[in-house]
């Protein structure tokens, strides 16, 4: 195919993409995209060339959550993307270079869908619309909303082209096994999931096409295995460096990051359009609110006009030897983004589905099955161009055309969906006057906490200026996790405890300030108010200093422990500074059926052993300003997924 075409098609894909979701604006300060993801994102897109000029480990940062920090690698920082897009980041800033990537996202997939679709039929106008029910399919505009790692979508089709071309011989074996290698680096630099669903889908498809294929035939099936392996093995060594701290990472992930169950397509999402389809608008709201998962992961919807095509082909199936294979394809993953269980306008059925049994299998059991109808767009887009190719008399093709075109239409994405908005600056961030206010290499909570707020932003504004314990990169780490104190700032539950637990907080994490921002909720601020700690109004940035902890009362529980049920796992910490408690270690919830467990309590004076059964308690003394290490010698579970447990821990100031 020339180049001329291909540049071409483009910018007609670009230009759909600007009709729909671009604006005219000072890129500099608006950002495109709903929530508080699009921040995340701007920060990434920072972070990494940052990282890399300030000597900093990009791998590992510690201006989130410090003092443990983050690992990068289990984050969705996208540092492909953020350093290919380097030189638009220096020239203006990380903003810009966000609202770029998400405005060539749908453009790109339907450009690498077109190529393969041009590929496979030798038919520009069948490839034309092929590409487009690609890149600017339901998945793809619900990705719209901020979900930048998932929207670089990409490098999929370009996987089955270098496959496609290799089957036929149309590129050699070295050359094959070096272009995959390269394009799936670069789908682990953009997402590591969609990398994951990747490969495993691939080898779905595989075994599919190898079962249909003729026994004389299947050797060549093997070979191509053989040289995708290859070119794993060689994109695996090429980033070494980012699957050292993948592995790294590994231990603190949790067994299931989110519940696939409730991200999963439902079944009449295929056929119902949300809101954010523009033939959906508002019309369906009331089967629509009742699906599962959130807006953006709805984005199962392929129409009508697609389907009837899907059934109009099955009468060549016979005919052509491909479309067997590929419409069972089709099928499969479609009943795999359905997830563990059959879900119907909102309703589980509790029908189990395949994709239960790979909720056992390492990493993958990680992906949202939702997430899948992503594949089930690309097999349609391809599944259109073939059927429109194949059409032989001007009259079908026209019909033909006519009902693709359609099709298009049915998916075409709701505008008013889509927002543009200011970016939240605020001006106390600005790089020298925070620098003014707090000192140099300062550690603070900046409220709205987490994933409720700018503070993301706020950082990225100051020239990184500060570290802060928290933030919104993804995952919530461990060892932080289980600290109270988080759902009061992110929630703005504030309970009695509340001065004890954001002092414990505070002093373990080394927090000099708590900035409380704009947007803060008030019943938040007045629980930082009633602390009477030293506050200075600064530009409508609330600063409190955090006090010597010399001066401060409070006691905290680390490790495995859950506060909210008072359950602890296999190891706890108890430390208490000023402030004396009793402990009282209860098994009184544990399984009758399972033996007594042994806890043993270990401080500077001593170990302390003991066996604690079902309905048994004991209580212990701790004294101020004493460091003790709670241990189970076995814990328990409960389902798949579930927390390991042994002991419930009561603490009772004295």
């Amino acid at each position: 195919m020339r180049f001329g075409l291909a540049a071409l098609v483009f910018s007609l894909y670009l230009g759909i993409s600007l009709i729909y979701f671009g604006k005219i604006g000072d890129y500099r300060k608006i950002y495109f995209g709903i929530g508080t993801d699009p921040f995340g994102f701007i920060w990434f897109l920072n972070w990494w060339p940052w990282a890399i000029t300030h000597g900093v480990n990009p791998f590992i940062s510690q201006y989130v959550w410090y003092p443990e920090g983050f690992n990068m690698t289990w984050a969705c920082s996208i540092p492909i993307g953020a350093l290919a897009i380097w030189p638009i980041t220096a020239l203006s800033n990380a903003v810009v270079s966000y609202n770029i990537l998400s405005l060539l996202a749908p453009a790109l997939s339907a450009w690498s869908g077109f190529l393969l679709a041009r590929y496979l039929t030798d038919n520009t106008p069948a490839a034309l619309i092929g590409g487009y029910l690609y890149g600017f399919s339901s998945y793809e505009i619900g990705r719209m909303l901020g979900h930048l790692n998932l929207n670089l979508a990409f490098a999929v089709p370009l996987f089955v082209l270098f496959v496609v071309q290799r089957f036929r011989d149309d590129i050699s074996g070295p050359r094959f096994v070096a272009t995959l290698a390269v394009t799936l680096l670069v789908q682990l630099g953009l997402s590591t999931e969609l990398l994951a669903t990747s490969c495993f889908f691939g080898a779905v498809v595989w075994l599919i096409f190898l079962g249909c294929a003729k026994p004389a035939g299947r050797h060549r099936y093997w070979a191509l295995a053989r040289e995708t392996m290859l070119a794993t093995a060689i994109a695996m060594l090429l980033a070494a460096p980012f699957l050292f701290f993948v592995a790294k990472g590994w231990g603190n992930v949790p067994v299931q990051i989110n519940p696939p169950e409730f991200y999963s397509a439902d079944l009449l999402n295929y056929l119902i359009p949300t809101p954010l389809t523009l033939l959906g608008g508002t019309l369906f709201d009331e089967i629509t609110s009742r699906f599962t998962g959130n807006l953006a992961e709805q984005g199962a919807y392929l129409g009508l006009p697609i389907i009837l095509i899907f059934v109009l082909q099955l009468r060549d199936i016979s005919a052509r030897a491909y479309l067997k294979p590929l419409l069972i394809s089709l099928i499969s993953i479609l009943i795999l983004s359905l997830g563990p269980s059959l879900h119907v306008a909102g309703l589980s059925t509790h029908i189990w589905l395949p994709w239960r049994l790979a909720l056992n299998l390492p990493l993958i059991h990680q992906a949202l099955p939702s997430r899948f109808s992503m594949y089930v767009s690309l097999v349609a887009a391809v599944t259109v161009a073939l059927w429109l190719a194949a059409a032989s008399q001007n009259r079908v093709r026209a019909a033909r055309f006519a009902l693709a075109l359609v099709a298009c239409l049915f998916v075409a994405p709701n505008p008013a969906r889509f927002q543009w908005k200011d970016l939240p600056l605020a001006p106390f961030f600005e790089a020298d006057y925070i620098a003014k206010t707090l000192g140099h290499n300062r550690n603070v909570l900046v409220l709205p906490y987490g994933a409720t707020g700018p503070g993301m932003i706020w950082q990225w504004q100051s020239g990184m200026a500060f570290t802060q314990s928290g933030g919104y990169v993804g995952l919530t780490p461990p060892s932080a996790s289980n600290w109270p104190v988080l759902e009061s700032l992110t929630n703005a539950v504030v309970g009695p405890t509340f001065a004890n637990d954001i002092s414990g907080f505070c002093v373990a994490h080394n927090v000099s300030f708590i900035l409380i921002g704009p947007g803060t909720t008030q019943p938040l601020i007045d629980a930082m108010r009633a602390l009477n700690w030293e506050t200075t109004d600064n530009h409508g940035v609330q600063v409190l200093r955090v006090p010597d902890q010399r001066s401060l009362r409070f006691y905290y529980v680390t490790g495995d422990y859950w506060p909210a049920d008072k359950w602890m796992g296999k190891t706890a910490r108890i430390v208490t500074h000023r402030q004396p408690l009793e402990l009282r270690i209860t098994g009184q919830y544990r399984p009758a059926r399972i033996e007594p467990v042994e806890i043993r309590l270990a401080d500077d004076a001593g170990i302390l052993r003991f066996l604690i059964g079902n309905g048994d308690s004991k209580t212990i003394s701790i004294p101020a300003n004493a460091s003790i290490t709670v241990t189970a010698n076995a814990t328990f579970g409960v389902g798949y997924g579930s927390r390991q447990m042994s002991v419930t821990l009561s603490l009772e100031p004295k």
